[in-house]
């Protein structure tokens, strides 16, 4: 999927608004690009793998700041 207004690859799923019960029984999902912010729809089985990814993303993250060492000052004076 091709961002129609920036040409950029890069989605995140998007809030279910009450505007999108048609494209819900139309088994399409609300998506959002990540570089222009725009609001598109994609497919049920295209969004469901993004929403997966932001999860996966979303752990991954938590997990590397729960692992990065806190600095002390180097520069302290005694």
């Amino acid at each position: 999927m091709i961002c129609a207004y920036c040409g950029s690859s890069k989605f995140r799923t998007s809030r279910i608004k009450i505007n999108d019960l048609i494209r819900l029984l139309l088994f399409q999902l609300p998506v959002r690009c990540r570089s222009c912010h725009e609001r598109d729809y994609a497919g049920f089985m295209l969004a469901s793998n993004l929403r997966q990814a932001e999860k996966v993303r979303r752990n991954e993250t938590q997990q590397s700041k729960r692992r990065r060492p806190k600095t002390a000052d180097t520069n302290e004076s005694s």
